[in-house]
């Protein structure tokens, strides 16, 4: 066998570029079409105490003003945000206002022992994979999420809502709330 036998000729060479690239692409595409047309995200409960849910939660079910915040243990503001959301819990019924708070931490005893000596009132999930995390974009913490009872995500100047204080949340729920 010679030389130019032994090498790939040029339409051998692009043609195997192209075809990987066009099973490439059409891989990424339908990954991105299944992420972005899943409905409601389930995550899995990780306080299951009390009145607690055990099992998957529903992150923002429908016919329900529903306020998400992304957050991890070892983030100060998030920390600082703790006794706003539990005053929101206690303003606020569950059926009325669905709060559910997401970590992508997977030390479920360390999100625990976090979840009882800030008084957690609301449910905690955690996020491992990243489904929640990737589909809303939520990437620095805290990062709040204020959905209406479309499941329209209200947002202040682009992504999220901005307000850290009771009052300046309550002044964007209670609306959302009295539309009904």
């Amino acid at each position: 066998m010679t030389n130019s036998q032994l090498q790939p000729n040029r339409r051998s060479v692009l043609a195997t570029v192209g075809t990987t690239l066009a099973v490439g692409s059409a891989g990424c595409s339908a990954l991105g079409k299944n992420q972005s047309t899943e409905a409601n995200i389930s995550l899995p409960s990780v306080v299951t105490t009390g009145e607690f849910p055990s099992g998957e939660v529903v992150l923002v079910p429908d016919n329900t003003v529903t306020l998400l915040n992304f957050f991890a243990t070892w983030c100060k503001p998030c920390i600082e945000e703790m006794p706003v959301f539990r005053r929101l819990r206690s303003e606020y019924d569950p059926d009325t206002l669905h709060m559910v708070s997401i970590t992508p931490e997977v030390d479920e005893e360390l999100i625990t022992a976090f979840w009882e000596k800030h008084d957690g009132t609301w449910p905690v999930v955690n996020d491992p994979s990243l489904k929640a995390t990737d589909k809303w974009n939520a990437n620095s913490y805290p990062t709040n999420l204020l959905f209406d009872r479309d499941g329209t995500e209200v947002t202040d100047d682009g992504h999220g809502i901005l307000a850290r204080s009771f009052k300046n949340l309550n002044e964007q729920i209670a609306p959302l709330i009295e539309n009904t």
